[in-house]
């Protein structure tokens, strides 16, 4: 695995949801992931915090809407795949080649 960065964040993750390709960067030294549009503005669409013990998804403002909120079904998805990557980013790290 090589590692990637946004804004000098490492990815750990992408993920497609509903047709747009997300990317999970971890934000260093933090239980938090900045989860970014990988095309198109606004590029922020959330941070997933609290990984270690409760995760909440905090959406940014422009993205309300896109997150659905009346469906939860985007947000439980973002939010399920920042906690599996979060469990596993130990393993990750370990098995970067840079």
């Amino acid at each position: 695995m090589t590692l990637h960065f946004i804004d000098r964040l490492p990815v750990l993750g992408y993920r497609e949801v509903d047709g747009r390709d997300l990317a999970f960067a971890w934000a260093w030294h933090e239980p938090r992931l900045r989860v970014t549009f990988t095309e198109g503005q606004p590029a922020l669409l959330c941070q997933v915090i609290a990984l270690d013990e409760r995760p909440r998804l905090v959406a940014a403002p422009d993205n309300l809407d896109w997150l659905g909120h009346d469906d939860p079904a985007r947000t439980l998805a973002v939010l399920d795949f920042a906690t599996d990557l979060w469990r596993r980013k130990e393993h990750m790290i370990r098995n970067c080649n840079g």
